[in-house]
């Protein structure tokens, strides 16, 4: 039963668990129109079509126009924000919005972009940067591309219903938000510039889920924090903007997926028996290759088994068979 219900919410990821595709800026080689929904997993495909490289996975969508293949943006930036389906009016995002389908348990878009931009620039120099702003670690491991970005600290702001001090909540989602105003920061002193090298820049932004649970999705402390978050992306999008002389695509992402992952991991279980021996689902990683190789084994084995027993049975008896050579009891005399 309990498989059951896991099932259950997890064919409906597409129908519940949805977002927002924004464009905040694309260069002229680019236009995006229309407001028809796409799929989240098709971004990897819109990125890589935008960036000039070959797409594996052909779509209906007919958002995304490549006006000059020849003049393709030098870089891709995209701002991923879990847990909330759209930033709303509150955040101000001067962004084209599509509505997004969440068709993907976990997004693999900034791996399936890297990859594309790897193999096809072997020699290397190309800048991926995937950074979860919650993890100051992060931000070390891109020291090479970013500098020395010291973690931020959250001290005292002019806010008026966000309580830093008080809820962990509203703590870690401003604390990842100086990381952001940080990393911007940086790009506009200087430290990325164009150098005909396509790039791809991934941030994640999780704690907005958290806060809007602790104070609800309509609550004022919600709304202030979308609106500093979409000051804080816009921001982000003219400082890449001026980075790269305006030849980069910079792109916000929002989906509640986290919501259908709490609801997979609290989905009821109704099976008495798995309670009582919950160490009976534990199964490894190599289960299903193990039972395949045992249950195939098992079946070519069978059908060997009889295919020889059949052939023995139909078999003449006759002096010149095996079955003569081998049961005779006759002895062998010497000449």
């Amino acid at each position: 039963m309990a498989l059951f219900w896991i099932t259950l919410v997890l064919s409906v990821i597409g129908i519940h668990a949805g977002g927002e595709f924004s464009v905040l800026h694309s260069p002229r080689s680019l236009r995006f129109s229309g407001s028809s929904k796409t799929l989240e997993s098709l971004l990897k495909e819109v990125f890589s079509a935008s960036l000039g490289l070959s797409v594996e996975e052909n779509s209906e969508w007919n958002g995304l126009s490549v006006v000059d293949p020849f003049d393709t943006p030098e870089a891709v930036v995209e701002v991923y924000v879990d847990g909330v389906s759209s930033l709303g009016n509150a955040a101000g995002l001067k962004a084209k919005t599509y509505p997004l389908t969440v068709d993907e348990y976990e997004p693999d878009t900034f791996d399936a972009v890297a990859h594309r931009i790897k193999q096809h620039f072997t020699n290397g120099g190309n800048k991926l940067v995937n950074i979860r702003l919650s993890e100051p670690d992060d931000l070390i491991a891109y020291s090479k591309v970013f500098g020395d970005i010291a973690p931020p600290k959250v001290g005292k702001q002019l806010l008026q219903h966000l309580k830093y001090d008080s809820y962990e909540e509203d703590y870690q989602f401003l604390f990842e938000l100086e990381t952001l105003k940080a990393i911007t920061n940086k790009i506009n002193s200087g430290v990325i510039s164009a150098d005909n090298i396509v790039d791809c820049y991934n941030f994640r932004f999780t704690s907005l889920h958290a806060l809007s649970d602790l104070h609800g999705p309509n609550s004022l402390q919600t709304k202030e924090a979308k609106k500093l978050l979409g000051e804080a992306i816009q921001a982000l999008s003219i400082a890449f903007v001026k980075a790269y002389d305006g030849k980069v695509l910079v792109t916000a992402v929002t989906t509640d997926i986290a919501h259908t992952r709490r609801a997979v991991r609290e989905a009821p279980n109704d099976d008495p028996v798995s309670e009582m021996n919950p160490a009976d689902d534990n199964y490894t990683a190599d289960y299903a290759a193990i039972f395949n190789i045992i249950l195939w084994f098992g079946v070519v084995f069978a059908f060997t088994l009889i295919a020889i027993v059949y052939a023995i049975m139909d078999m003449d008896p006759g002096r010149d068979s095996i079955i003569y050579r081998m049961t005779s009891t006759r002895m062998k005399k010497d000449n």
